[in-house]
């Protein structure tokens, strides 16, 4: 990610907002809103692995960030708990285990009464920059 996203002003097309960010840790908020209902009335499913793959993405990537490296998600994993018709969406993500070449994050996403609606985990691919090329040597004396 080159730009960090500021706390507090929401992002993209569906809204997210981030609300703290660390190294290894992040939290994002999603206000429900009615048009990403699902056919059966309750907030679709895209909508909340969204959300907790931003909030796991992020999480990596400000762990990453002093070394000037960036992740890629690799793989994602989520359990959908209760369903959502209203109110606010929060996802926390803690990365459990970082490496040279992958890391291995979790997040949980709630709603406003602190009930877990979904967890997920993802594995990340992490790219790190290239050392520049050694010079050429010199072979013109």
């Amino acid at each position: 990610m080159n730009e960090r996203a500021q706390i507090g002003i929401a992002q993209g097309v569906l809204g997210f907002v981030p609300r703290a960010a660390a190294p290894g840790s992040s939290t994002w908020d999603y206000a429900v809103r009615p048009e990403h209902f699902n056919p059966h009335g309750v907030l679709h499913g895209g909508v909340i692995m969204a959300l907790l793959d931003t909030a796991m993405g992020y999480a990596v990537a400000e762990a990453l960030a002093p070394e000037g490296a960036f992740n890629l998600a690799a793989q994602m994993n989520t359990h959908f708990l209760e369903p959502v018709r209203a109110g606010t969406v929060t996802a926390r993500a803690t990365v459990r285990r970082q490496g040279r070449r992958v890391a291995v994050v979790e997040a949980e996403a709630t709603d406003d009464t602190g009930r877990v609606v979904a967890i997920a985990t993802a594995t990340h691919a992490v790219i790190r920059p290239k050392a520049p090329p050694a010079p050429a040597p010199d072979h013109s004396r």
